[in-house]
């Protein structure tokens, strides 16, 4: 089922609320908000009530990382590897090979792989990657993002930030920023995370003589930066503290030379992992808390304080499948019918295609209330002969639990559905002689004999007539 099928059933079962688990990647550009769940990526549409799903993709990966676009492609980071995306959350490609952050610019792909290094891709206009060259750096890269032209600035943890060009090369080296593990670009402005500070510089895209314009100290000091937004002239930081103490969100105001000052703060937790932002929204999430604030001049009004709740059951894989595994089935139309518990939708595979999305049959469900794996199924026409087909319960985290694959075959009713093809026989065959007797061996023998003398006696006699016409 493609998915502009899938987002149309999904409507026609109403608005979907956003699965209430942790949340490990976030990424927004002002007005979208994408977000990571386990291996599913997500477009939500925050209201006051609820964070309500528009769109999702469940990648069948690692638990997912990092996001990021550049039209027309989303690049989703997981544990396994790099997928690229086309604007409905179709994969095009993956390259494998996992990381902590990524950033793109125009056809270049970059992620911060902590002690990896830094992978590099280029990528094609048809969503196709292409590995680069890897770049090795000496401390682990926490951070990446890019700047003017085609460059990139890495956050490099003890060995500081460092200017790279799409080749890889150093441009420039600021080891003063450590450790060095957030990393922002914004009109000839670079912010750095480093420990419990952030500096505040101004350079050049191509790496001209950088000088700090502002600078702030965290409190306590072991907390340290986790994100950053930059929204024109206001600032937002995600916090993190070891103790699980302190504000999660600290708003900035920054209006030029060495006039940070701190408008507003957030959260008792220090879970400010990650940030987002649509319009005047902020999104904060960490653990398992996802907390959507606006700010009323320099006051921060919670809007909705979204927790992540506990898996109440198990995601397990389909069993019990009809028809059974090796069966013969009339043709037509045919129902394949499954158990299976705890499952947000299910994807059914026949001959090794993906034919359709299903959602859990809530009939079936409250059919089944006293079992604990309900049966669900899905009717289609399938032509005569043999076929595969498989079920992947996916759970409410994006993660899939796939059923063995399974065979049976369709035939016609009555005669069969294609003729035998011929042996080779002849078509006609004389009944055999029964010489098992004397009698019967006298009798042919007899009219063989007969049968000679006579064919000599008319040859004779035709003979005779010829010769007599000549005279």
């Amino acid at each position: 089922m493609a998915l502009s099928t899938l987002l149309i059933s999904l409507r026609a079962h109403g608005q979907t609320e956003l699965p209430r688990l942790p949340i490990s990647a976030l990424w927004s550009d002002g007005t979208r908000l994408l977000v990571g769940q386990g291996a599913t990526l997500y477009e939500v549409l925050p209201s006051a009530e609820s964070l309500v799903v528009r769109w999702q993709r469940n990648l069948a990966r690692g638990a997912l990382q990092a996001i990021t676009v550049c039209a027309p492609f989303i690049f989703a980071l997981s544990a396994d590897g790099l997928s690229v995306l086309d604007a409905d959350g179709r994969e095009l490609t993956f390259g494998r090979g996992g990381g902590h952050r990524l950033a793109c610019n125009a056809d270049q792909v970059w992620v911060a792989a902590l002690g990896a290094g830094v992978r590099r891709y280029q990528v094609s206009a048809e969503g196709k990657l292409t590995a680069r060259e890897p770049i090795r750096t000496t401390a682990a890269a926490h951070d990446v993002i890019p700047s003017d032209g085609a460059f990139f600035w890495v956050a490099e943890s003890t060995e500081g930030v460092r200017l790279y060009d799409f080749e890889g090369t150093v441009r420039l080296w600021l080891n003063a920023f450590t450790p060095a593990q957030v990393v922002r670009y914004s009109s000839g402005r670079l912010f750095v995370g480093h420990g419990a500070q952030l500096s505040i510089l101004t350079v050049g895209g191509d790496g001209s003589a950088p000088q700090v314009i502002g600078a702030a100290t965290l409190s306590p000091n072991d907390a340290h930066l986790a994100d950053l937004l930059v929204v024109g002239n206001r600032l937002y930081v995600g916090r993190i503290h070891t103790s699980g103490r302190g504000a999660a969100l600290i708003a900035f105001d920054f209006f030029g030379a060495n006039t940070l000052r701190v408008v507003g703060q957030f959260g008792e937790d220090g879970g400010g992992a990650r940030l987002g932002q649509v319009g005047e929204d902020i999104f904060v999430t960490g653990g398992s808390s996802f907390s959507h604030v606006r700010f009323n001049g320099e006051t921060p009004i919670l809007i909705t304080n979204w927790l992540a709740a506990e898996l109440r059951c198990t995601l397990n894989a389909p069993t019990d499948p009809q028809p059974a595994d090796g069966a013969q089935v009339a043709g037509g139309t045919l129902t394949l019918s499954w158990r299976a518990s705890c499952a947000e939708f299910f994807e059914v595979r026949v001959d090794g295609a993906l034919i359709a999305t299903v959602l859990p049959d809530a009939s079936s469900e409250s059919a089944n209330a006293e079992s604990d794996r309900p049966q669900h199924s899905y009717t289609v026409p399938l032509p005569n002969g043999e076929h595969t087909w498989q079920v992947v319960a996916l759970g409410a985290d994006g993660m899939g639990v796939a059923s063995p694959t399974w065979r049976f075959e369709v035939a016609a009713e009555g005669l069969a559905g294609t003729a035998a093809a011929p042996r080779g026989e002849r078509l006609y065959r004389p009944p055999l002689l029964d010489l098992q007797t004397p009698a019967a061996a006298l009798a042919v023998l007899c009219a063989a004999s007969c049968g000679g003398l006579l064919l000599i006696i008319g040859a004779a006699w035709w003979l005779g007539v010829r010769a007599q016409r000549r005279w």
